[in-house]
């Protein structure tokens, strides 16, 4: 029942969030899996949790169904998927079942990577943080993030932005490479609220990032996994992620194997640069963690935060889900001074973005 109850909020989830085909898929797939096969036994009695808070078992599900779609082995779940009209439940529940079975061996393989999206939507709420930290600051900022997946958010600065009716651009000068632009990929959310601190001058002297299981772009079966992760009803999505994926391939960035709270307390230490600001953030990564490594980070940060000076300031910028139902808060910490605030509230997958005023309203 664990996983059946996994199965229909993911769908609850995908409602919301206006993808209505994996709904469906979620749905018939909680209701129609019963065990008949091997490969529904393992997603039935996943020994872990299943939910979306945790192990993601729907969307690994979803997600190796869709690899073998956009990979063209579906065979007769192809044509009900999209850009093809919703199909009937029915029949989408017997081809899936079908496919599970089929390609057993390559869904249990694919069932042991924890879904990565590296959503590109949320570089919108994260460097509208990063130029409220620059612009608090007027220093250059040193980037450190953890859950980075393949680091596509870890290059927010080299997209362009549209927030309401409001754009914003890279300077070319900050972009990688003579002449290179964005990609040609513009972001664009709705805005409510004070506008973002577009005024400030936005300049990352260095980034790193750090994962559990990172995804090296340049093979080409790991790009299509993190592919495969979008809702294929989401075109856009799909379109803005590959976008990224090029920008990123023109000018790579490494991110670490490694486990968030070790890494944290490696590459966080007490002797800064005087002059550039450090910024620790993540994005839908927190609650993957567990309770022991987020008390580590979290007072790891308080420690070297409570060394920080003007000169040497640190923030801890996160976007992570605020709870059940609710919308994805904007979080922002700053030491020298350690005060907690709470920037925006923010959809998320980037679709809009609602700034709190100075009084803490919204």
């Amino acid at each position: 029942m664990r996983v059946r109850q996994a199965f229909y909020d993911q769908a609850r989830f995908c409602d919301q969030l206006g993808s209505p085909f994996t709904a469906l898929l979620c749905r018939v797939l909680a209701d129609g899996l019963d065990g008949s096969s091997q490969i529904e036994r393992d997603i039935l009695e996943w020994p872990g949790d299943p939910s979306a808070f945790a192990d993601s078992v729907p969307l690994r599900v979803a997600g190796a169904l869709h690899d073998l779609v956009r990979a063209g082995r579906a065979g007769e779940l192809a044509p009900l998927y999209p850009p093809h009209p919703m199909p009937n439940a029915a029949a989408l529940l017997a081809a899936a079942r079908g496919l599970l079975a089929q390609h057993s061996g390559f869904v249990r393989e694919f069932l042991q990577f924890p879904p990565q999206t590296n959503e590109v939507g949320r570089s919108a709420a994260l460097i509208a943080g990063w130029l409220e930290i620059a612009s608090r600051t007027g220093l250059p900022l040193s980037l450190f993030e953890i859950g980075s997946s393949a680091g596509l958010n870890l290059i927010a600065d080299r997209y362009a932005y549209r927030f309401g009716d409001v754009p914003w651009a890279p300077a070319e000068d900050s972009l990688p490479g003579s002449g290179q632009s964005f990609a040609g990929l513009t972001l664009r959310c709705g805005w409510k609220g004070r506008g973002p601190a577009l005024d400030a001058t936005l300049r990352v002297q260095s980034r790193r990032g750090c994962d559990r299981h990172p995804l090296h772009l340049a093979d080409p079966a790991q790009r299509e996994r993190l592919m495969a992760y979008v809702w294929a009803d989401q075109p856009e999505r799909l379109e803005r992620l590959g976008a990224a994926i090029r920008a990123m391939l023109a000018d790579p960035v490494s991110v670490e194997t490694s486990d968030a709270a070790d890494w944290i307390e490696a590459v966080v230490c007490p002797r800064a640069e005087p002059g550039v600001a450090r910024v620790v953030f993540h994005s839908i990564v927190w609650s993957y963690l567990g309770r022991p490594a987020q008390e580590r980070i979290a007072e790891h940060l308080a420690r070297i935060g409570g060394a920080s000076s003007a000169e040497r300031p640190l923030a801890w910028l996160r976007l992570e889900l605020a709870g059940k139902d609710e919308p994805a808060a904007l979080r922002l910490t700053m030491w020298p001074g350690g005060a907690e605030e709470l920037l925006a509230r923010a959809h998320p997958h980037g679709a809009w973005i609602r700034w709190q005023d100075e009084g803490g309203g919204e």
